[in-house]
């Protein structure tokens, strides 16, 4: 009976613990050369408002990877390519110089993000094509939890504030608002209400991207319906901004002068609405894609 049945299933085959054991190790010691700069993610960033969102992108791409796995990659230990490991390298001493040049001079953003290559290096090094395949998508998603650099994090602010100032004035004044504008503050009936940094929508475009990014590696879709699906974060996110914003004034217009709770409840907490209804918009999107094409027999994304 015993014998039957380990004649049916095969003799199962030894984990390669030596392999596996060389990949743990690697990324250990990775993980505790960058502990110093990354360490400032929760310390320091994730504390702040514009990053908040930080602490759950780990979360995310730790069920990315486990929706992902499969237990045969692990065979994949036992013969790793010379290409995977000349890669390999490379990508590794990418990270390493560009981590050198962000520490002498002095950008620290750039240092904690030279991690990533590091770790894909590291990867495809130890654990050959397969494991990178899998997890290669994952690490590009992790940029997500860094902070922007100064420079492009004003380049992207700036025109997003004055996007969502200017759409926010014609739309009330097509509502029949009365209307003005200085800059970036609106006066809803001689009411003024600036559009500061806090409001251009940057914080919710990082988190929205970032859970599109998450929906298009775990959909059963086309390539370009995924990447379709990840690049309509901007308009979304930009749309649901100018929402809030409009509504914010509406409810200025409104209130008159005892604005005092308009401030607190539209100001203050709209952009815990803003999410739900961004992904509402994410949905309708993915349904009406699912009505205008009608896509053949795919494989599972997780087996990419």
């Amino acid at each position: 009976m015993n014998t039957a049945s380990e004649s049916t299933l095969g003799p199962t085959k030894p984990i390669p613990t030596v392999s596996l054991a060389i990949l743990i190790g690697l990324l250990g010691i990775l993980c505790y050369s960058f502990y110093n700069s990354l360490s400032r993610l929760w310390l320091v960033f994730w504390n702040t408002d514009e990053y908040s969102h930080g602490y759950i992108v780990p979360v995310i791409a730790a069920v990315l990877l486990y929706m992902r796995w499969k237990p045969e990659y692990l065979e994949s230990l036992r013969n790793i390519a010379p290409s995977a490991k000349i890669w390999g390298i490379l990508l590794l001493s990418l990270g390493l110089v560009l981590r050198l040049l962000a520490t002498r001079m002095g950008m620290e953003t750039p240092d904690m993000i030279a991690f990533l290559p590091c770790l894909a290096g590291v990867v495809l090094m130890a654990g050959g094509w397969t494991l990178f395949r899998w997890a290669g998508p994952i690490i590009l998603f992790s940029v997500f939890m860094f902070p922007l650099p100064h420079r492009i994090q004003q380049a992207i602010l700036v025109p997003m504030k004055e996007v969502a100032t200017t759409c926010s004035f014609y739309l009330l004044q097509i509502m029949n608002f009365d209307t003005s504008r200085e800059g970036n503050i609106l006066f809803i009936s001689g009411i003024p209400m600036g559009v500061v940094d806090a409001c251009s929508g940057l914080r919710m475009l990082t988190v929205f991207l970032a859970l599109c990014g998450a929906v298009a590696m775990t959909i059963n879709k086309p390539l370009w319906e995924r990447t379709l699906i990840f690049l309509s974060a901007i308009p979304i996110a930009i749309a649901v901004n100018v929402l809030r914003i409009t509504s914010t004034g509406i409810a200025y217009s409104i209130a008159g002068e005892d604005s005092d709770w308009v401030h607190y409840v539209f100001h203050d907490n709209a952009g815990l609405m803003m999410m739900p209804l961004a992904m509402v918009m994410l949905y309708l999107e993915i349904a009406l894609l699912g009505m205008l094409f009608i896509d053949e027999d795919l494989p599972a994304t997780s087996s990419e």
